[in-house]
Protein backbone atom coordinates (compact mmCIF):
# COMPACT_ATOMS: atom_id res chain seq x y z
CA UNK A 1 0.00 0.00 0.00
CA UNK A 2 1.13 3.36 -0.86
CA UNK A 3 1.88 5.96 1.43
CA UNK A 4 -0.76 8.01 -0.30
CA UNK A 5 -3.84 5.43 0.03
CA UNK A 6 -5.33 6.56 3.29
CA UNK A 7 -5.29 10.02 1.61
CA UNK A 8 -7.26 8.39 -1.07
CA UNK A 9 -9.76 6.31 0.76
CA UNK A 10 -10.63 9.34 3.23
CA UNK A 11 -10.94 11.95 0.46
CA UNK A 12 -13.17 9.47 -1.26
CA UNK A 13 -15.54 8.74 1.79
CA UNK A 14 -18.63 10.29 1.29
CA UNK A 15 -18.44 9.54 -2.05
CA UNK A 16 -22.06 7.67 -1.87
CA UNK A 17 -23.90 10.43 0.04
CA UNK A 18 -23.26 12.84 -2.77
CA UNK A 19 -25.52 10.79 -4.91
CA UNK A 20 -27.85 10.60 -2.11
CA UNK A 21 -27.67 14.68 -1.64
CA UNK A 22 -29.73 15.15 -4.79
CA UNK A 23 -32.33 13.13 -6.77
CA UNK A 24 -31.44 9.69 -7.89
CA UNK A 25 -30.03 10.94 -11.22
CA UNK A 26 -26.60 8.89 -12.62
CA UNK A 27 -23.16 10.67 -11.70
CA UNK A 28 -21.46 11.67 -8.48
CA UNK A 29 -22.80 15.47 -8.28
CA UNK A 30 -26.31 16.20 -7.01
CA UNK A 31 -28.85 16.24 -9.15
CA UNK A 32 -30.51 19.44 -10.26
CA UNK A 33 -27.32 21.43 -9.87
CA UNK A 34 -27.39 24.73 -12.26
CA UNK A 35 -25.78 24.24 -15.61
CA UNK A 36 -24.85 27.65 -15.69
CA UNK A 37 -21.50 29.25 -15.50
CA UNK A 38 -20.16 29.95 -12.31
CA UNK A 39 -21.63 33.70 -11.35
CA UNK A 40 -23.08 34.00 -14.49
CA UNK A 41 -26.47 35.72 -13.81
CA UNK A 42 -29.16 33.35 -13.11
CA UNK A 43 -31.93 34.96 -15.53
CA UNK A 44 -34.19 36.76 -13.24
CA UNK A 45 -32.19 36.65 -10.42
CA UNK A 46 -29.44 37.47 -8.03
CA UNK A 47 -25.81 35.80 -8.00
CA UNK A 48 -24.38 33.92 -5.22
CA UNK A 49 -21.72 36.22 -4.13
CA UNK A 50 -18.36 34.88 -3.97
CA UNK A 51 -17.55 34.50 0.05
CA UNK A 52 -14.46 34.28 0.60
CA UNK A 53 -13.14 30.70 2.42
CA UNK A 54 -12.72 30.52 5.94
CA UNK A 55 -9.00 30.45 6.96
CA UNK A 56 -7.48 26.43 7.62
CA UNK A 57 -4.03 24.82 6.68
CA UNK A 58 -3.07 24.74 3.30
CA UNK A 59 -1.06 21.74 3.78
CA UNK A 60 -1.57 17.97 6.27
CA UNK A 61 1.08 15.90 6.98
CA UNK A 62 0.66 12.61 5.58
CA UNK A 63 1.15 11.00 9.53
CA UNK A 64 -2.05 12.68 10.38
CA UNK A 65 -4.56 9.82 12.00
CA UNK A 66 -8.52 10.54 12.22
CA UNK A 67 -9.69 12.23 15.40
CA UNK A 68 -11.75 10.56 18.08
CA UNK A 69 -14.83 11.93 17.85
CA UNK A 70 -14.70 14.32 20.93
CA UNK A 71 -11.72 15.84 18.96
CA UNK A 72 -13.04 15.89 15.75
CA UNK A 73 -16.31 17.64 17.40
CA UNK A 74 -14.10 19.97 18.96
CA UNK A 75 -11.87 21.02 15.69
CA UNK A 76 -15.65 21.01 14.05
CA UNK A 77 -17.06 23.76 16.43
CA UNK A 78 -14.40 26.37 16.41
CA UNK A 79 -16.46 29.27 16.01
CA UNK A 80 -20.03 28.37 17.74
CA UNK A 81 -21.70 31.26 16.51
CA UNK A 82 -24.39 29.97 13.82
CA UNK A 83 -23.65 31.88 10.61
CA UNK A 84 -26.74 32.42 8.11
CA UNK A 85 -25.20 32.92 4.64
CA UNK A 86 -29.01 33.40 3.33
CA UNK A 87 -32.58 33.69 4.12
CA UNK A 88 -35.13 32.05 1.45
CA UNK A 89 -39.33 33.39 1.32
CA UNK A 90 -39.62 34.75 5.00
CA UNK A 91 -38.45 31.66 6.92
CA UNK A 92 -35.60 29.11 4.66
CA UNK A 93 -32.86 30.06 6.66
CA UNK A 94 -29.14 28.46 5.10
CA UNK A 95 -26.12 28.31 7.66
CA UNK A 96 -22.37 28.81 6.43
CA UNK A 97 -22.27 25.05 7.71
CA UNK A 98 -25.19 23.55 5.86
CA UNK A 99 -22.87 24.99 2.25
CA UNK A 100 -19.31 23.88 3.47
CA UNK A 101 -20.77 20.10 4.47
CA UNK A 102 -21.97 19.86 1.19
CA UNK A 103 -19.15 21.66 -0.36
CA UNK A 104 -17.23 18.81 1.98
CA UNK A 105 -18.85 16.54 0.24
CA UNK A 106 -16.86 17.25 -3.08
CA UNK A 107 -13.67 17.42 -0.85
CA UNK A 108 -12.12 15.30 -3.97
CA UNK A 109 -12.69 18.63 -6.67
CA UNK A 110 -10.37 20.54 -4.69
CA UNK A 111 -8.02 18.60 -2.34
CA UNK A 112 -4.94 17.23 -3.88
CA UNK A 113 -2.50 14.90 -3.36
CA UNK A 114 1.22 16.30 -3.11
CA UNK A 115 4.31 14.90 -3.31
CA UNK A 116 6.80 16.41 -1.27
CA UNK A 117 10.68 15.79 -0.95
CA UNK A 118 12.23 12.45 0.42
CA UNK A 119 8.59 10.95 -0.54
CA UNK A 120 6.68 12.53 2.02
CA UNK A 121 3.31 13.61 0.43
CA UNK A 122 1.02 16.24 1.93
CA UNK A 123 -2.77 17.27 1.28
CA UNK A 124 -3.33 20.91 -0.38
CA UNK A 125 -6.17 22.39 -0.60
CA UNK A 126 -6.89 24.61 -4.03
CA UNK A 127 -8.47 27.21 -1.79
CA UNK A 128 -9.93 29.11 -5.08
CA UNK A 129 -11.46 25.64 -6.38
CA UNK A 130 -12.77 25.21 -3.21
CA UNK A 131 -14.49 28.65 -3.13
CA UNK A 132 -15.60 28.11 -6.26
CA UNK A 133 -17.13 24.75 -5.48
CA UNK A 134 -18.86 26.37 -2.22
CA UNK A 135 -20.83 29.08 -4.14
CA UNK A 136 -21.89 26.20 -6.75
CA UNK A 137 -23.13 24.36 -3.29
CA UNK A 138 -24.56 27.78 -2.07
CA UNK A 139 -26.56 28.17 -5.39
CA UNK A 140 -28.07 24.79 -5.54
CA UNK A 141 -29.23 24.81 -1.59
CA UNK A 142 -30.51 28.16 -2.35
CA UNK A 143 -32.48 26.63 -5.37
CA UNK A 144 -33.70 23.86 -3.46
CA UNK A 145 -35.23 26.20 -0.55
CA UNK A 146 -36.73 28.04 -3.03
CA UNK A 147 -38.90 25.19 -4.15
CA UNK A 148 -39.91 24.36 -1.20
CA UNK A 149 -40.76 27.71 -0.31
CA UNK A 150 -42.71 27.82 -3.25
CA UNK A 151 -44.51 24.23 -2.34
CA UNK A 152 -45.62 25.19 1.58
CA UNK A 153 -46.94 28.40 0.32
CA UNK A 154 -49.06 26.61 -2.39
CA UNK A 155 -50.18 24.47 0.57
CA UNK A 156 -51.46 26.68 2.60
CA UNK A 157 -52.91 28.78 0.00
CA UNK A 158 -55.12 25.81 -1.03
CA UNK A 159 -55.94 24.69 2.74
CA UNK A 160 -53.79 21.99 2.49
CA UNK A 161 -51.18 22.80 5.28
CA UNK A 162 -51.37 19.28 6.91
CA UNK A 163 -50.19 17.70 3.51
CA UNK A 164 -46.66 19.52 4.02
CA UNK A 165 -46.97 17.70 7.72
CA UNK A 166 -47.28 14.17 5.43
CA UNK A 167 -44.76 15.24 2.95
CA UNK A 168 -42.04 16.25 5.48
CA UNK A 169 -42.76 12.69 7.61
CA UNK A 170 -42.26 10.62 4.10
CA UNK A 171 -38.95 12.70 3.34
CA UNK A 172 -37.64 12.41 7.16
CA UNK A 173 -38.49 8.49 6.55
CA UNK A 174 -36.54 8.47 3.22
CA UNK A 175 -33.81 10.34 4.40
CA UNK A 176 -33.33 8.19 7.94
CA UNK A 177 -33.57 4.90 5.81
CA UNK A 178 -30.53 6.75 3.01
CA UNK A 179 -28.54 7.30 6.14
CA UNK A 180 -28.72 3.82 7.70
CA UNK A 181 -27.43 2.71 4.14
CA UNK A 182 -24.93 4.93 4.26
CA UNK A 183 -23.82 3.32 7.87
CA UNK A 184 -24.55 0.14 6.23
CA UNK A 185 -21.61 0.42 3.83
CA UNK A 186 -19.47 2.63 5.70
CA UNK A 187 -19.21 -0.66 8.18
CA UNK A 188 -19.85 1.78 10.65
CA UNK A 189 -20.24 -0.61 14.30
CA UNK A 190 -22.07 2.38 16.14
CA UNK A 191 -23.40 5.56 15.98
CA UNK A 192 -19.99 7.00 18.00
CA UNK A 193 -18.14 5.27 14.66
CA UNK A 194 -20.41 6.69 12.17
CA UNK A 195 -20.00 9.93 13.48
CA UNK A 196 -16.51 9.73 13.22
CA UNK A 197 -16.30 8.65 9.89
CA UNK A 198 -18.47 11.53 8.99
CA UNK A 199 -16.47 13.98 11.18
CA UNK A 200 -13.20 12.92 9.09
CA UNK A 201 -14.19 15.03 6.51
CA UNK A 202 -15.79 17.33 8.49
CA UNK A 203 -19.71 16.96 8.09
CA UNK A 204 -22.28 15.85 10.80
CA UNK A 205 -25.38 13.54 10.86
CA UNK A 206 -27.64 16.48 11.97
CA UNK A 207 -26.71 18.19 8.60
CA UNK A 208 -26.55 15.42 6.43
CA UNK A 209 -29.73 13.56 7.26
CA UNK A 210 -31.02 17.45 6.34
CA UNK A 211 -29.63 17.57 3.35
CA UNK A 212 -31.39 14.57 2.67
CA UNK A 213 -34.85 15.19 3.81
CA UNK A 214 -35.30 18.48 2.33
CA UNK A 215 -33.81 16.82 -1.36
CA UNK A 216 -36.50 14.52 -1.13
CA UNK A 217 -39.28 16.98 -0.16
CA UNK A 218 -38.53 19.00 -3.62
CA UNK A 219 -38.01 16.03 -5.76
CA UNK A 220 -41.71 15.20 -4.84
CA UNK A 221 -42.70 18.79 -5.67
CA UNK A 222 -41.15 18.49 -9.20
CA UNK A 223 -43.21 15.39 -9.05
CA UNK A 224 -46.13 16.24 -8.54
CA UNK A 225 -45.83 19.23 -10.74
CA UNK A 226 -45.05 16.68 -13.43
CA UNK A 227 -48.64 15.14 -12.83
CA UNK A 228 -50.07 18.44 -12.72
CA UNK A 229 -48.74 19.50 -16.23
CA UNK A 230 -49.85 15.38 -17.53
CA UNK A 231 -46.58 14.86 -17.98
CA UNK A 232 -45.48 11.75 -18.03
CA UNK A 233 -43.43 8.31 -19.95
CA UNK A 234 -45.05 6.25 -22.23
CA UNK A 235 -44.41 2.90 -23.52
CA UNK A 236 -43.99 5.02 -27.37
CA UNK A 237 -40.95 6.86 -25.73
CA UNK A 238 -39.71 4.40 -24.13
CA UNK A 239 -39.41 2.13 -27.61
CA UNK A 240 -38.06 5.07 -29.47
CA UNK A 241 -35.24 5.36 -26.69
CA UNK A 242 -34.65 1.90 -27.29
CA UNK A 243 -34.58 1.40 -31.25
CA UNK A 244 -32.00 5.31 -30.78
CA UNK A 245 -29.53 4.41 -28.76
CA UNK A 246 -28.40 0.80 -29.87
CA UNK A 247 -25.11 1.47 -27.94
CA UNK A 248 -26.36 1.71 -24.49
CA UNK A 249 -28.43 -2.06 -24.47
CA UNK A 250 -25.79 -3.88 -26.26
CA UNK A 251 -24.19 -7.15 -24.34
CA UNK A 252 -20.64 -6.43 -24.75
CA UNK A 253 -18.36 -9.40 -25.88
CA UNK A 254 -16.77 -11.34 -23.50
CA UNK A 255 -14.44 -13.99 -23.23
CA UNK A 256 -12.80 -16.40 -20.58
CA UNK A 257 -8.65 -17.55 -21.73
CA UNK A 258 -5.70 -18.86 -20.65
CA UNK A 259 -2.26 -18.20 -21.54
CA UNK A 260 1.32 -19.22 -20.96
CA UNK A 261 4.08 -16.48 -21.32
CA UNK A 262 7.75 -17.50 -22.90
CA UNK A 263 10.33 -14.79 -22.05
CA UNK A 264 12.96 -14.46 -25.17
CA UNK A 265 15.13 -13.73 -22.00
CA UNK A 266 15.49 -17.00 -21.20
CA UNK A 267 16.83 -18.25 -24.57
CA UNK A 268 19.96 -17.72 -26.69
CA UNK A 269 18.50 -16.22 -29.58
CA UNK A 270 15.01 -15.17 -30.06
CA UNK A 271 14.51 -17.17 -32.89
CA UNK A 272 15.33 -20.20 -30.24
CA UNK A 273 12.48 -18.23 -27.66
CA UNK A 274 10.19 -19.22 -30.59
CA UNK A 275 10.87 -22.49 -31.59
CA UNK A 276 10.63 -23.32 -28.05
CA UNK A 277 6.80 -21.44 -27.50
CA UNK A 278 5.89 -22.48 -31.06
CA UNK A 279 6.43 -26.43 -29.83
CA UNK A 280 4.33 -25.93 -26.44
CA UNK A 281 1.54 -24.06 -28.28
CA UNK A 282 1.32 -27.48 -30.28
CA UNK A 283 0.85 -29.63 -27.64
CA UNK A 284 -1.92 -27.14 -26.30
CA UNK A 285 -3.64 -27.81 -29.65
CA UNK A 286 -3.39 -31.39 -29.75
CA UNK A 287 -5.01 -31.58 -25.79
CA UNK A 288 -2.66 -31.83 -23.45
CA UNK A 289 -3.68 -30.59 -20.00
CA UNK A 290 -3.20 -26.51 -20.59
CA UNK A 291 -2.67 -25.76 -16.60
CA UNK A 292 0.25 -28.87 -16.66
CA UNK A 293 1.83 -26.97 -19.78
CA UNK A 294 1.28 -23.59 -18.14
CA UNK A 295 3.28 -24.83 -14.71
CA UNK A 296 5.86 -26.30 -16.59
CA UNK A 297 6.91 -23.92 -19.06
CA UNK A 298 5.13 -20.09 -17.88
CA UNK A 299 7.78 -17.32 -17.29
CA UNK A 300 5.37 -14.93 -16.02
CA UNK A 301 2.79 -15.02 -13.52
CA UNK A 302 0.08 -16.98 -15.02
CA UNK A 303 1.52 -19.99 -13.92
CA UNK A 304 0.67 -18.51 -10.29
CA UNK A 305 -3.18 -18.19 -11.98
CA UNK A 306 -3.63 -21.81 -12.98
CA UNK A 307 -2.78 -19.60 -16.51
CA UNK A 308 -6.13 -17.64 -16.06
CA UNK A 309 -5.82 -14.68 -18.37
CA UNK A 310 -6.34 -11.01 -17.45
CA UNK A 311 -8.95 -9.35 -18.79
CA UNK A 312 -12.77 -10.36 -20.20
CA UNK A 313 -13.54 -7.69 -22.30
CA UNK A 314 -12.11 -6.17 -25.54
CA UNK A 315 -10.10 -2.85 -24.18
CA UNK A 316 -9.24 -5.08 -20.64
CA UNK A 317 -7.31 -7.51 -22.04
CA UNK A 318 -3.39 -7.63 -20.94
CA UNK A 319 -1.49 -7.72 -22.69
CA UNK A 320 -3.01 -5.28 -25.22
CA UNK A 321 -1.56 -7.55 -28.24
CA UNK A 322 -3.41 -10.67 -27.08
CA UNK A 323 -6.95 -9.07 -28.12
CA UNK A 324 -7.52 -9.56 -31.75
CA UNK A 325 -6.30 -13.30 -30.80
CA UNK A 326 -8.57 -14.24 -27.83
CA UNK A 327 -11.59 -12.70 -29.65
CA UNK A 328 -11.29 -14.57 -33.00
CA UNK A 329 -10.14 -17.89 -31.67
CA UNK A 330 -13.29 -20.31 -31.46
CA UNK A 331 -14.00 -21.86 -28.08
CA UNK A 332 -12.05 -24.52 -26.62
CA UNK A 333 -9.11 -24.29 -28.96
CA UNK A 334 -5.63 -22.69 -29.13
CA UNK A 335 -4.55 -19.52 -31.32
CA UNK A 336 -1.61 -18.72 -32.87
CA UNK A 337 1.64 -17.14 -31.11
CA UNK A 338 1.40 -13.68 -29.83
CA UNK A 339 4.59 -12.06 -29.99
CA UNK A 340 5.23 -9.16 -27.66
CA UNK A 341 8.51 -7.01 -27.23
CA UNK A 342 9.35 -9.55 -23.94
CA UNK A 343 8.46 -12.38 -25.38
CA UNK A 344 5.69 -15.19 -26.76
CA UNK A 345 2.44 -15.73 -25.47
CA UNK A 346 0.29 -18.92 -25.85
CA UNK A 347 -3.23 -18.15 -26.35
CA UNK A 348 -6.08 -20.58 -25.34
CA UNK A 349 -9.81 -19.27 -25.42
CA UNK A 350 -11.81 -21.40 -23.25
CA UNK A 351 -15.23 -19.94 -23.38
CA UNK A 352 -16.10 -16.53 -25.89
CA UNK A 353 -19.17 -14.73 -26.67
CA UNK A 354 -20.13 -11.95 -29.26
CA UNK A 355 -21.28 -8.97 -28.65
CA UNK A 356 -25.09 -8.82 -28.93
CA UNK A 357 -27.96 -6.97 -28.63
CA UNK A 358 -29.70 -6.98 -25.30
CA UNK A 359 -33.46 -8.05 -26.12
CA UNK A 360 -36.68 -5.93 -25.12
CA UNK A 361 -37.18 -6.77 -21.88
CA UNK A 362 -39.39 -5.41 -19.12
CA UNK A 363 -36.15 -4.89 -16.90
CA UNK A 364 -34.70 -2.81 -19.77
CA UNK A 365 -38.52 -0.98 -19.99
CA UNK A 366 -38.51 -0.41 -16.35
CA UNK A 367 -34.82 1.00 -16.47
CA UNK A 368 -35.09 3.45 -20.01
CA UNK A 369 -38.54 4.43 -18.00
CA UNK A 370 -36.54 5.74 -14.77
CA UNK A 371 -33.90 7.33 -17.19
CA UNK A 372 -36.16 9.12 -18.71
CA UNK A 373 -38.36 9.93 -16.07
CA UNK A 374 -35.06 11.46 -14.17
CA UNK A 375 -34.20 13.40 -17.69
CA UNK A 376 -38.14 14.84 -17.32
CA UNK A 377 -37.60 15.80 -13.70
CA UNK A 378 -33.95 17.58 -14.28
CA UNK A 379 -36.00 19.75 -16.93
CA UNK A 380 -39.49 20.26 -14.83
CA UNK A 381 -36.82 21.29 -11.84
CA UNK A 382 -34.64 23.66 -14.20
CA UNK A 383 -37.81 25.44 -15.18
CA UNK A 384 -39.35 26.01 -12.45
CA UNK A 385 -36.24 26.94 -10.40
CA UNK A 386 -35.94 29.61 -13.45
CA UNK A 387 -39.57 31.18 -12.90
CA UNK A 388 -38.75 31.28 -8.62
CA UNK A 389 -35.45 33.37 -9.27
CA UNK A 390 -37.40 36.14 -10.62
CA UNK A 391 -40.24 36.56 -8.08
CA UNK A 392 -38.80 34.88 -5.01
CA UNK A 393 -37.27 36.46 -2.47
CA UNK A 394 -33.56 35.72 -1.58
CA UNK A 395 -31.31 37.59 0.72
CA UNK A 396 -27.60 37.27 0.50
CA UNK A 397 -26.21 38.16 4.19
CA UNK A 398 -22.24 39.04 3.56
CA UNK A 399 -19.71 38.09 6.12
CA UNK A 400 -19.21 40.38 8.53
Amino acid sequence: MDAATPFRRTLGLLAPLVVAAGCQSGGGSPAYRSQSPQNEPVPGGPVAPVLPVPQAPTAVPVSFTPPTVKAAAAALAGDPRIKVVAIVGLRNTITDQEVWEAARQRVQEYVNIVDGPKGQQTLVRDDAKAKEIYNDELKRIVERELVLDEMEAKLKKAGKAAVMDQIKEYAGSMADRRVQAFKNRSKAKSEDDFRAILAIQGLTPAVIRRQLERQVMADEYVRNSLRERGKTIGIGDVRRYYDEHPEEFTRPALAVWQHIFVSANRFPTPDAAREHAEKVRAEAARGADFVALCKQHDHGFAAMQKGEGTGNKKGEIRPAEAEPVVFSTANNTVGPLVETPTGYHIVKVVAREDARPLPYTEQVQDEIREKLMRKLQDAEYQRIVGELWQRGVVRFNPPS
